[in-house]
Order: structure tokens, then sequence, then C-alpha cells
């Protein structure tokens, strides 16, 4: 599957942690997985290997912990929707750019 582009599972009640394997992805643009019940910490590694990624939607989960720097590596993210979940810490100055 690591020529799959768009992943979309909204409300499907999804739950545990988004598996690393996921930035196996290399070629995805657009991943949503909103409005599930997936918890645990945003891996960095996993989500800084999407290079491509365009759009990331994980609102509305049970994710927790910091905002991963790595997302400072996706030059093409155009949107991020991490609303509504238990995220903390500093939001890093990578992120701005």
């Amino acid at each position: 599957m690591t020529s799959l582009i768009q992943l979309s599972l909204w409300n499907n009640s999804l739950s545990g942690p988004i598996p690393s394997t996921i930035g196996n992805l290399s070629n995805m643009k657009h991943l949503a997985l909103s409005s599930n019940k997936l918890s645990g910490p945003i891996l960095p590694s996993t989500i800084g290997n999407l290079l491509p990624l365009d759009s990331l939607y994980l609102c509305s989960n049970k994710l927790n912990g910091p905002i991963p720097s790595t997302i400072g590596n996706l030059s093409n993210l155009m949107s991020l929707d991490l609303n509504s979940n238990k995220l903390n810490g500093e939001l890093s100055s990578s992120i701005a750019t």
C-alpha cells in the first residue's frame, strides 16, 4: 500500500494508537483519521516520514502528549486539524515553517 495517496477513515470507532507503520505510506497526501477513538501520542517518526502530506486531520480523538516538532518537516502541509484531543506541551517553532 505504499502507493496510497489518500486515506480517509472518519467516524469509524477506530481505537488504540496510530500504528507506526503508517509512516511507510511515503506517497500519502491526505490523511484523515478524525472522529474515532484513537489514543496515545502522535509518533514523531511516523508523521515526519509523510513528506508529500498536504492535509492531516486527527481531530476528535483521544490523542495525548505533545504535538511532534517533526510536523514542521512537512513542507507541503496546507491543512492541519488536531482539535478535540488531549494534546499538551509547547508548540514547536518548526511548525511555523
